[in-house]
């Protein structure tokens, strides 16, 4: 019985067909199509200005403090609530409607954002206001290019902080069968958030479009990746067990 509730809860073909085609459709797009355009240095010369050879948006106040440093800890109070609503919550939390889906949109969260960092931490590449044609000392390369020699690693890509708005988007799976009208608000809330703050760090010079769109796909992947092994209704029918 044991296994028999947890084989019931495994995803089937039709949700990774519906979840994980997009997902690959993206990632295609990103690695084939996406470097041709050559957005990311269109984008970026717009918000530099090559007479001052800086980001003049780079310390703007509502950019800086509200967008930036303001949204990220709102990101941290919204993952942090839902973990203590799920433990302490009244009993029309604890009646299994929202408990375990917030358990879950904070382990999604937790999750999917520190995939996000460790990839970061690792990644070689430079943010737009390091990188020597934008007045830094970084050297601009291809995203699976090898680091020039006597270069210093960016660890700038993906992009951290809109995988904080992205992760908003765990809502979605919490919620995909209890409450599927929630579910798909909270996705487009997910992409958008994700999406404004990486614009805003885009404006400052602090990313190019191309460590936004990753973010929100590694996010994307990983909320998927938690949702196949570890889902809500899982969580349901072990605790039944």
């Amino acid at each position: 019985m044991y296994f028999d509730r947890l084989l019931a809860n495994v995803p089937t073909r039709e949700f990774w067909f519906k979840h994980g085609l997009p997902a690959l459709v993206l990632a295609i797009f990103m690695l084939l199509v996406y470097p041709v355009l050559q957005i990311d240095r269109y984008l970026a010369d717009f918000f530099f200005d090559p007479k001052q050879h800086h980001f003049p948006l780079k310390h703007y106040p509502f950019l800086e403090l509200v967008m930036h440093a303001g949204l990220k800890w709102l990101m941290v109070v919204i993952a942090l609530g839902c973990l203590a609503a799920s433990v302490l919550g009244g009993s029309a939390v604890k009646s299994g409607a929202y408990k375990k889906p917030l358990l879950w949109v904070f382990a999604g969260m937790v999750f999917s954002t520190s995939v996000v960092a460790i990839l970061k931490r690792y990644n070689q590449h430079g943010c737009p206001w390091d990188i020597d044609v934008y007045g830094g000392n970084l050297p601009l390369f291809d995203l699976f290019a090898s680091l020039p020699a006597g270069a210093e690693a960016g660890h700038c890509f993906p992009a951290g902080h809109p995988s904080g708005g992205f992760a908003l988007m765990a809502f979605y799976f919490a919620f995909m069968h209890s409450r599927p009208r929630l579910a798909r608000n909270m996705l487009w809330v997910g992409v958008t958030t994700g999406l404004l703050m990486g614009f805003a760090q885009m404006m400052r010079g602090a990313h190019f479009l191309s460590h936004v769109l990753w973010s929100g796909w590694v996010v994307w992947a990983s909320l998927l990746l938690l949702y196949s092994i570890w889902s809500p209704s899982k969580l349901a029918a072990v605790s039944k067990m």
